[in-house]
C-alpha cells in the first residue's frame, strides 16, 4: 500500500534520522551501525524481541562466520555472537556451525541497542509506505493502538521479505522461474536430552541423520524428508532443532503462512517421536517449544542497481564498491517432497563449496532498490539471483549487509539522505574504523 495522504493523517509514533524496519540480524546490524556513526535511530520490530531467526525463530546455529582463514562476519555479528557464546559458557567459538541460545541472544540484543541509544518499538508490523517522488516520506505500522505514522530521512528495509521496498513500489522477484520458493521450517526446542549418551552414539557412527536415513531407505521414516537438517546443543540438557520442512509454502502468502504454523507444529511432534524412539540420548526428552516465527528462507528479492549473481559467486568476484565478502555455499532447499530434488540440496552445497580462504564480494549497489533514493535493503532480500540469495540468507550474511546498510544510511544524512551519493571509499573506511568489518 502506497498512500501518502492516508499515512499523513495518522498520529505520529516516531520520527528519526534513520528508520530501520525489522529487528533480526540484518536490522540489528543496520541499527547499531547507524547509531555508532552518529545517527538518531528508530528500530521497528513486528514481534516482541530482537534477534529474528536467532531468537524468536529458534534457528539453532550461526552458519559460516569464516571462510576458513578470515572472519568474514567481523563486526557486529561477531560482537553479538561472541558475547552470547561467552555467556553460554562455550570455551571455543565454532566459526562454521556455532550453536546459540535464543534467550541469551535476546538479552544481549536488548543491551546492545539500549547502550547505543536506539529507540525500539516492538509489535509494529509495516502496513503501508508513503512515497513522495523518488523518496519514502513515511511508514504506517500496525501496533497495539492501530495504525501509526513513522517519519524519517533515510529508511532501511530489513524485514526479510522486502516489505518496505515492495510497498514503496520497488520491483522484485520471488522464488524460481515458476514462483516456487524454498520450503520454510518451524524450529523446535527439546529439554531433557542426555548429550553424553548421544555423543557416544554419534562417535560410534549412530547419529540422528544416519538413523533417519536408514529408516528412509527401509521405507519406515515417518515423513518424506530426505534433507534432514540438524539439532544443536544449546544448553546442558537442551537441544534446538532446525528439523523438517513445510513443503510448497510461500512466506508472503497468508494462507501458506497459516498452514506453515499449523503443519509445522504437527511435524514437530512427529519428528520428536522419532528422536525419542530411535536416537540415543533423547529417550526421556520433551518437546518444550516450537518457534513463534516461521523460519522463512526465501521470498522477495528486491531489484536494485546491481544484481549479484551466480557467475559472481563462481568467479569469487571483487567489486570497487563492495561492503563485505562471504563464503557460505549455494543452499537452495527443496520446494517439494520429491526425493531427488531433496537429495540435490546437499549435493549442490558440496559442489559449490569454496576452498579455505576463498570468498565473494557484495557490492553496495545491490543494497539500493531501483527508483528510490533514500532507501536501503539489507538481509535476504537484497538484489541478487536465487543462487546467491541461498548463500547470503543465513544470519552472518544478513549481519554483513545490515551493518553496511546502517553505515550508509548514517553517512547519507550529509547529502540529504540520498543513498546513491554515499562514496564507496568513505563507506568502507567507516565500516572498518567504527565496526571492524572485514574489507580486504
Amino acid at each position: 500500500m502506497n498512500n501518502s495522504n492516508f499515512i499523513d493523517s495518522l498520529e505520529i509514533l516516531a520520527e528519526s534520522d534513520v528508520i530501520v524496519a525489522g529487528g533480526g540480524p540484518a536490522g540489528l546490524g543496520a541499527a547499531l551501525a547507524a547509531a555508532r556513526n552518529g545517527a538518531k535511530v528508530v528500530l521497528l520490530e513486528q514481534t516482541g524481541a530482537l534477534g529474528g531467526m536467532a531468537s524468536i525463530g529458534l534457528v539453532p546455529m550461526l552458519a559460516y562466520t569464516t571462510d576458513g582463514v578470515n572472519i568474514t562476519a567481523a563486526g557486529i555479528c561477531m560482537e553479538i555472537a561472541g558475547e552470547v557464546v561467552a555467556r553460554m559458557g562455550v570455551k571455543k567459538f565454532d566459526n562454521y556451525w556455532q550453536s546459540i541460545n535464543p534467550e541469551i541472544f535476546k538479552k544481549v540484543c536488548d543491551e546492545k541497542v539500549t547502550a547505543a541509544g536506539i529507540k525500539v518499538y516492538f509489535s509494529q508490523k509495516i502496513a503501508a509506505v508513503g512515497r513522495n517522488g523518488d523518496r519514502i516520506s513515511s511508514l504506517a505500522a500496525a501496533g497495539p493502538r492501530g495504525l501509526k505514522r513513522i517519519t524519517g530521512k533515510v529508511f532501511v528495509d530489513a524485514t526479510g521479505d522486502g516489505t518496505v521496498s515492495a510497498f514503496a513500489g520497488a520491483p522484485f522477484e520471488c522464488g524460481d522461474a515458476n514462483g516456487k520458493t524454498m520450503s520454510p521450517s518451524l524450529c523446535v526446542q527439546y529439554a531433557g536430552v542426555d548429550w553424553d549418551e548421544y555423543s557416544d552414539s554419534a562417535k560410534a557412527g549412530r547419529n540422528y541423520q544416519n538413523i533417519w536415513h536408514e529408516l528412509m531407505d527401509a521405507g519406515k521414516a515417518p515423513l518424506p524428508e530426505r534433507h534432514f537438517v540438524g539439532i544443536f546443543k544449546t544448553g546442558p540438557s537442551v537441544g534446538t532443532g532446525n528439523l523438517g520442512h513445510i513443503y510448497g509454502a510461500n512466506g508472503i502468502n497468508e494462507a501458506d503462512v497459516t498452514r506453515g504454523y499449523i503443519e509445522g507444529r504437527e511435524i514437530a511432534g512427529i519428528i520428536h517421536r522419532f528422536f525419542r524412539e530411535h536416537v540415543p540420548g533423547f529417550r526421556n526428552s520433551e518437546l518444550v517449544n516450537t518457534a513463534s516465527l516461521l523460519s522463512v528462507r526465501e521470498t522477495r528479492r528486491i531489484t536494485g542497481d546491481y544484481c549479484l549473481n551466480f557467475e559472481d559467486y563462481r568467479r569469487r568476484a571483487v567489486f570497487p564498491d563492495e561492503i563485505g565478502r562471504y563464503s557460505y555455499p549455494v543452499d537452495i532447499h527443496s520446494s517439494s517432497t520429491d526425493a531427488d530434488e531433496q537429495r540435490k540440496v546437499e549435493e549442490r552445497m558440496k559442489e559449490t563449496g569454496y576452498k579455505a580462504g576463498e570468498n565473494y564480494g557484495i557490492p553496495y549497489r545491490a543494497l539500493l532498490p531501483r527508483g528510490i533514493n533514500n532507501l536501503l535493503v539489507a538481509g535476504r532480500s537484497i538484489c541478487c539471483d536465487r543462487e546467491v540469495q541461498s548463500s547470503l540468507r543465513v544470519m552472518p550474511g544478513c549481519f554483513i549487509t545490515g551493518q553496511a546498510a546502517g553505515t550508509a544510511a548514517a553517512l547519507s544524512l550529509s547529502c540529504q539522505g540520498i543513498t546513491r551519493e554515499v562514496k564507496a571509499d568513505q563507506l568502507r573506511a567507516a565500516m572498518r574504523d567504527k565496526l571492524g568489518a572485514y574489507l580486504p
